[in-house]
């Protein structure tokens, strides 16, 4: 059976990766722009954005594994990083691979390893629990991310539609660039 391009896209919209906290919070408040690992991130995933679930087992407490430099980069949101910590088992977000390279130029890049470049994160403002991470990608079906036009300022904006609004499916989204909030009346869906 074939896939057509746009039944490929929407399986890997729905691909989910899971991360260690407080690695995972980081990724997703926009301050960790490399997730480290030993193998290469498969090409079909550049440029395609993922859902970031964290997992069960977190590493150390934070303030233990960070070197000097990294400190210094979340030192204003450490106190938000610290309390988004502790959403464990959970899908928090999502995030786009941009690139996969070794040796980048980011306080997050390990050396010798591949050093997969993140974009554009999203935090969601109700995480998804008790969802059973696995090992490398992995389908989690119940998201649908959507572009929309901000009525306001013309952002272009990724929302969730969340299925926490039962029995009242009505869609909201705050506005990243403006803070306006949009329900799902107005939502102006990009193509």
């Amino acid at each position: 059976h074939v896939r057509s391009r746009r039944q490929r896209q929407m399986c890997i919209r729905d691909r989910s990766i899971t991360i260690k906290q407080p690695w995972a919070s980081l990724i997703v408040h926009g301050i960790k722009d490399i997730e480290n690992r030993t193998w290469p991130c498969p090409k079909k995933y550049l440029g395609q954005r993922i859902l970031i679930h964290s997992s069960v087992k977190s590493d150390r407490e934070p303030y233990m594994i960070f070197n000097d430099t990294q400190a210094d980069v979340i030192d204003d949101c450490i106190m938000d990083v610290c309390g988004y910590y502790k959403n464990i088992g959970a899908i928090i977000g999502s995030i786009e691979i941009v690139d996969c390279v070794q040796n980048y130029p980011s306080v997050w890049a390990e050396k010798g390893v591949y050093n997969w470049v993140l974009a554009n994160p999203i935090l969601y403002a109700k995480p998804i629990e008790n969802v059973k991470g696995k090992l490398s990608f992995w389908d989690y079906p119940g998201i649908k991310e959507v572009s929309i036009e901000c009525p306001e300022c013309g952002s272009i904006e990724i929302a969730v539609e969340d299925y926490t609004s039962a029995p009242f499916p009505t869609y909201l989204h705050r506005c990243n660039k403006c803070e306006h909030v949009i329900m799902e009346s107005e939502w102006n869906v990009i193509k």
